[in-house]
């Protein structure tokens, strides 16, 4: 019996010193010495809509799944943000990347809050301003941190916009039916600011951005309505529209304000 005590107890010491070992190693911090790139990012999917800083390193590491260290502090109208090191963590996911952090602030309130970043000896302040329907910084051009989508546009409610990507130019009317069905149901038309929104970007017509080329399509078609009714009804017609054509013919992905999505590939 005390052999095997002692035999289990000194498994039991040998597997502490490990994961010892291991959390020593996860928690070394390298020093930053690239730029921080900076994301604004509106979680919509949730009431309050909240608001995060998606920030990854200029540099490029062996793991990719390296994070930044950060400490941050809100007040009414401040927001402090230290960036204080790379973690090396001891699994590494080998495949390279920028070291990363996710720092949530929460719902704001509309208003200008005084913004300061920091890494090491380097401090910077500018501003946040929050409206009605964008995020802006003003922040310094010639900056350790660069904001990669300022502004960012706010995403009306009652909004959906989607995607219909097709094989042939003969489909291009069995498209155009799916939208004048969509808007049978009450899908309307409806100017919208100019800008990035994350999720689509809208022209100086006020139109959507087809993504990419033709988002990987032989054909494609984006659209964006304001959209008040019931999406019960919208995700009805793309459930008629797979199952009477299925993919053979074309792939409808619709997504609303509030997260949902609609992906005809699905039903």
């Amino acid at each position: 019996m005390n052999i095997k005590l002692l035999k289990t107890t000194a498994i039991l010491l040998i597997l502490a010193g490990c994961f010892s070992s291991c959390s020593k190693q996860e928690q070394t911090l390298n020093d930053i010495d690239s730029e921080i790139n900076i994301r604004m990012v509106e979680i919509f999917d949730k009431s309050p809509r909240t608001f995060q800083f998606v920030c990854s390193t200029e540099k490029i590491y062996p793991c990719c799944n390296y994070s930044i260290k950060t400490e941050s502090r809100q007040s009414s109208k401040k927001i402090d943000v230290s960036f204080k090191g790379v973690i090396e963590h001891y699994i590494c996911l080998t495949a390279i990347g920028p070291a990363t952090a996710y720092i949530d602030l929460g719902a704001l309130s509309e208003g200008t809050y005084n913004l300061n970043l920091s890494y090491g000896d380097v401090k910077q302040s500018g501003q946040l301003l929050v409206s009605s329907d964008s995020y802006k910084v003003n922040f310094r051009n010639k900056s350790a941190f660069k904001f990669t989508n300022a502004p960012l546009n706010k995403i009306p409610e009652h909004t959906i916009w989607g995607n219909i990507c097709y094989h042939t130019k003969e489909t291009s009317s069995l498209v155009q039916s799916f939208v004048t069905a969509l808007t049978k149901l009450g899908a309307e038309k409806k100017p919208y600011l100019p800008g990035n929104y994350n999720e689509f970007e809208i022209d100086k017509n006020g139109n959507i951005v087809q993504p990419g080329e033709n988002s990987g399509c032989w054909f494609a078609q984006s659209f964006i309505f304001h959209f008040s009714g019931n999406v019960a009804n919208i995700e009805q017609l793309v459930k008629q529209y797979a199952r009477d054509y299925g993919t053979e013919y074309m792939y409808i992905s619709i997504y609303t304000e509030k997260g949902e999505k609609l992906l005809s590939w699905m039903y």
